[in-house]
């Protein structure tokens, strides 16, 4: 079973500052205290418009622990997360910013999870956390333009 996210969402911030928001996976603990306990980069390559991020990210969901090993790739104005190992191993989630005005970006986040058994008993929760997690990161991002 795979579950499904498709989400959008304009936000007052310049194209390049949204796409820096995503790619500092150092902070996702610090974004998502509620769900994120610790990250750790494992390898760092490219540049700035071309980027891979390989990293190990442990999270807790209803009490549940949940441990990944992620691969974040930038290639332009977008950004493809990858569950290499772990829970929701071969999810994928694609982050695409438009720019709408030198001052606002259209973010569109489109997911395909796959957390097997815990999915099939949570599936609407996962869903909902995600939506909530996204809000926030629309949060940080215009807070971090002020």
């Amino acid at each position: 079973m795979t579950l499904r996210i498709d989400l959008s969402k304009e936000v007052r911030s310049s194209l390049q500052d949204t796409l820096q928001y995503f790619m500092n996976v150092d902070d996702l603990p610090r974004f998502h205290p509620e769900y994120i306990q610790n990250v750790r980069i494992m390898q760092r390559q490219g540049s700035d418009n071309n980027k891979n991020i390989e990293f190990e990210q442990e999270a807790s969901f209803h009490g549940k622990k949940i441990k990944s090993v992620n691969r974040l790739i930038r290639h332009e104005n977008s950004i493809r997360i990858e569950t290499l190992d772990g829970n929701g191993k071969g999810s994928r989630t694609s982050i695409r910013c438009q720019e709408l005005s030198p001052e606002n970006t259209r973010i569109t986040l489109k997911a395909e999870l796959h957390y097997g058994l815990l999915e099939k008993l949570l599936g609407g929760s996962i869903h909902a956390v995600i939506g909530r997690m996204f809000k926030e990161d629309i949060r940080n991002i215009e807070r971090s333009g002020e």
